[in-house]
Protein backbone atom coordinates (compact mmCIF):
# COMPACT_ATOMS: atom_id res chain seq x y z
CA UNK A 1 0.00 0.00 0.00
CA UNK A 2 1.76 3.42 -1.13
CA UNK A 3 2.20 6.06 1.26
CA UNK A 4 3.41 9.54 2.28
CA UNK A 5 5.87 10.37 4.81
CA UNK A 6 4.22 12.97 7.22
CA UNK A 7 7.05 12.60 9.93
CA UNK A 8 10.11 11.12 11.72
CA UNK A 9 12.06 12.07 14.61
CA UNK A 10 14.17 9.31 16.18
CA UNK A 11 10.85 7.71 18.29
CA UNK A 12 8.33 7.52 15.44
CA UNK A 13 7.57 7.38 12.13
CA UNK A 14 4.23 8.87 10.73
CA UNK A 15 2.87 7.49 7.10
CA UNK A 16 -0.31 8.98 5.29
CA UNK A 17 -1.73 6.15 3.58
CA UNK A 18 -3.55 5.65 0.37
CA UNK A 19 -7.34 4.90 1.98
CA UNK A 20 -6.75 8.41 4.24
CA UNK A 21 -5.92 6.36 7.64
CA UNK A 22 -2.81 7.57 9.33
CA UNK A 23 -0.17 4.82 10.08
CA UNK A 24 2.20 5.49 12.89
CA UNK A 25 5.30 3.60 14.31
CA UNK A 26 6.71 3.88 17.23
CA UNK A 27 10.68 2.63 17.11
CA UNK A 28 12.20 -0.08 19.89
CA UNK A 29 13.26 1.72 23.21
CA UNK A 30 14.25 1.11 26.70
CA UNK A 31 10.45 0.90 28.15
CA UNK A 32 9.22 -0.60 23.99
CA UNK A 33 9.61 -3.10 22.11
CA UNK A 34 7.99 -0.90 19.27
CA UNK A 35 4.82 -1.30 17.64
CA UNK A 36 2.76 0.28 14.67
CA UNK A 37 -0.75 1.88 14.91
CA UNK A 38 -3.21 2.83 12.02
CA UNK A 39 -5.94 4.93 12.63
CA UNK A 40 -8.26 7.89 11.01
CA UNK A 41 -6.90 11.42 12.13
CA UNK A 42 -10.26 13.73 13.30
CA UNK A 43 -11.21 16.34 10.85
CA UNK A 44 -14.56 16.88 12.53
CA UNK A 45 -15.03 20.26 15.09
CA UNK A 46 -15.21 19.95 18.52
CA UNK A 47 -18.79 19.95 19.24
CA UNK A 48 -19.26 17.12 16.65
CA UNK A 49 -16.85 14.57 19.41
CA UNK A 50 -19.28 12.65 20.74
CA UNK A 51 -21.13 10.93 17.56
CA UNK A 52 -18.10 11.70 15.05
CA UNK A 53 -14.92 10.00 17.43
CA UNK A 54 -17.18 6.70 17.40
CA UNK A 55 -17.82 6.94 13.99
CA UNK A 56 -14.11 7.26 13.39
CA UNK A 57 -13.27 4.74 15.77
CA UNK A 58 -15.61 1.89 14.77
CA UNK A 59 -16.06 2.68 10.51
CA UNK A 60 -12.17 4.07 9.89
CA UNK A 61 -12.46 4.27 6.20
CA UNK A 62 -16.03 5.54 6.00
CA UNK A 63 -15.04 8.21 8.33
CA UNK A 64 -12.16 9.26 6.23
CA UNK A 65 -14.16 9.15 3.02
CA UNK A 66 -16.90 11.87 4.51
CA UNK A 67 -13.99 13.84 5.76
CA UNK A 68 -12.58 14.01 2.17
CA UNK A 69 -16.11 14.75 0.56
CA UNK A 70 -16.83 17.48 3.61
CA UNK A 71 -13.40 19.18 2.72
CA UNK A 72 -14.11 19.08 -1.00
CA UNK A 73 -16.76 21.08 -0.63
CA UNK A 74 -14.62 23.65 1.57
CA UNK A 75 -15.74 22.79 4.94
CA UNK A 76 -13.28 21.94 7.99
CA UNK A 77 -10.55 23.75 6.79
CA UNK A 78 -7.68 24.31 9.05
CA UNK A 79 -6.57 28.27 9.48
CA UNK A 80 -9.97 29.24 7.14
CA UNK A 81 -12.30 30.26 10.36
CA UNK A 82 -15.42 30.59 7.71
CA UNK A 83 -15.28 26.94 6.34
CA UNK A 84 -16.24 25.64 10.04
CA UNK A 85 -19.86 26.77 10.05
CA UNK A 86 -21.74 24.15 11.72
CA UNK A 87 -24.96 24.12 9.81
CA UNK A 88 -23.27 23.87 6.42
CA UNK A 89 -20.91 21.21 7.88
CA UNK A 90 -24.00 18.89 9.55
CA UNK A 91 -25.89 19.64 6.03
CA UNK A 92 -22.82 17.95 4.16
CA UNK A 93 -23.06 15.22 6.47
CA UNK A 94 -26.20 14.28 6.57
CA UNK A 95 -25.95 14.48 2.78
CA UNK A 96 -22.94 12.34 2.06
CA UNK A 97 -22.79 10.00 4.69
CA UNK A 98 -23.24 6.37 3.80
CA UNK A 99 -26.68 5.44 4.71
CA UNK A 100 -25.09 2.40 5.48
CA UNK A 101 -22.46 3.60 8.06
CA UNK A 102 -23.13 2.31 11.81
CA UNK A 103 -21.71 5.71 14.20
CA UNK A 104 -23.09 4.26 17.39
CA UNK A 105 -21.16 0.96 17.62
CA UNK A 106 -19.29 2.15 20.59
CA UNK A 107 -22.95 2.98 22.62
CA UNK A 108 -23.66 -0.94 21.44
CA UNK A 109 -26.37 0.52 18.69
CA UNK A 110 -25.63 -1.37 16.11
CA UNK A 111 -28.33 0.06 13.45
CA UNK A 112 -27.12 2.00 9.98
CA UNK A 113 -28.21 5.42 9.85
CA UNK A 114 -30.82 4.75 7.32
CA UNK A 115 -31.97 2.23 10.05
CA UNK A 116 -32.32 4.96 12.62
CA UNK A 117 -33.23 7.82 10.30
CA UNK A 118 -34.81 6.53 7.75
CA UNK A 119 -33.94 9.18 4.93
CA UNK A 120 -30.81 11.71 4.63
CA UNK A 121 -33.72 14.48 5.78
CA UNK A 122 -34.44 12.24 8.58
CA UNK A 123 -30.99 12.41 9.25
CA UNK A 124 -30.55 16.46 8.46
CA UNK A 125 -33.22 17.16 11.05
CA UNK A 126 -32.19 14.91 13.26
CA UNK A 127 -28.69 16.42 13.47
CA UNK A 128 -29.99 20.08 13.74
CA UNK A 129 -32.25 19.16 16.22
CA UNK A 130 -29.13 17.88 18.44
CA UNK A 131 -26.89 20.17 17.80
CA UNK A 132 -29.30 23.44 17.67
CA UNK A 133 -27.89 24.48 21.09
CA UNK A 134 -24.41 25.50 19.11
CA UNK A 135 -26.35 26.53 16.15
CA UNK A 136 -28.48 29.24 18.48
CA UNK A 137 -26.60 32.04 18.84
CA UNK A 138 -26.97 33.75 22.49
CA UNK A 139 -27.39 37.58 22.58
CA UNK A 140 -26.32 39.34 26.00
Amino acid sequence: MPKKLIYEDKNQTKWLLDNGLTQVTYRKNEESKGFTIKYASYWHPYELRHVMRDYAAYSPISYVRLGQKVKSLGLCIEGDDDSWDLKKLLTAIAKHISMNAKPWKGDDDHRTVKQKYGSREGCLKSLLKGYQRYLTKEVA
